[in-house]
């Protein structure tokens, strides 16, 4: 049974018609995860302990198919040889595989730039290809944000609160705040899943704090999943008007969310 995508599903992996099969497979099923999971957290109610305690998993399941599905999308060789490696007949689950997808590493940078970036004197390892690491950043998501600002000033949209905030920032900021955001709500939710800490979780996991975080998280994946629409350089690309309605249907669905929880 095929699954109707969740838009910001559509907004993060886009339009998936690949020639590549296994390509096929593995954004299509990133895309069923970001929309189950989705859905999932969008149904619950925060003020039940139960559903609460499911939050933290199921934002990390979000946050995570969609850092790793635009990883993929400029990417191709680091998505599809960790799919080959898990697809082999000597695959062991009960072992950490050296290729698996990281956070840091993979997401964020490991370890940190060098102040001349582009000094023709760096090694080849002194480039980091991280999602949201400082090259991809000069790469991808600065000259993404100079197109989608330009686009937006020079067409007739309908703007929305989270259009208007995403207009105030430059490239800089909006770079640098997405790279400082991620990481601090990966840590949250990790925590939440973890249950690491010795007090009650209620204390710091109260409904207020969740709904924050999932508020929050949505709203990054999804201005993200925007931007790369308007790179240029990844795959999968959708048209630019439809990028901006899967954002601001995804608004909608999160001020909804909002409204029934608050």
């Amino acid at each position: 049974m095929t699954l109707v995508q969740h838009p910001l599903a559509s907004l993060i992996c886009g339009n998936i018609d690949n020639t590549h099969r296994e390509a096929n497979i593995v954004f299509n099923r990133l895309s069923n995860t970001i929309s189950n999971f989705s859905r999932k957290l969008l149904s619950l109610e925060l003020i039940d302990e139960d559903d609460r305690e499911l939050a933290p998993f199921y934002a990390r399941n979000i946050i995570e198919g969609a850092c790793s599905a635009l990883l993929g999308r400029y990417d191709f060789f680091r998505l599809l040889s960790v799919y080959k490696v898990q697809s082999s007949s000597n695959y062991d689950i009960t072992k950490r595989s050296n290729i698996a997808l990281q956070w840091k590493g993979d997401i964020l940078a490991a370890t940190k730039p060098k102040e001349d970036m582009w000094n023709p004197e760096n090694k080849l390892s002194d480039y980091d290809r991280a999602l949201l690491g400082n090259h991809v950043g000069e790469l991808l998501w600065k000259p993404g944000y100079l197109a989608l600002t330009d686009f937006l000033s020079s067409h007739s949209m309908r703007k929305t609160d989270w259009v208007d905030k995403l207009e105030m920032k430059d490239e800089n900021q909006f770079f640098e705040m997405s790279k400082t955001e991620a990481g601090k709500l990966f840590s949250a939710f990790s925590k939440g899943v973890h249950y690491e800490f010795l007090i009650n979780s209620d204390s710091i996991y109260d409904a207020t704090t969740v709904q924050d975080y999932v508020i929050r998280m949505v709203q990054l994946i999804a201005e993200l999943g925007l931007v790369s629409h308007y790179s240029g350089i990844l795959v999968n690309s959708l048209p630019k008007e439809d990028a901006i309605q899967y954002f601001q249907e995804t608004e909608e669905l999160i001020k909804r969310w909002h409204l029934r929880t608050d």
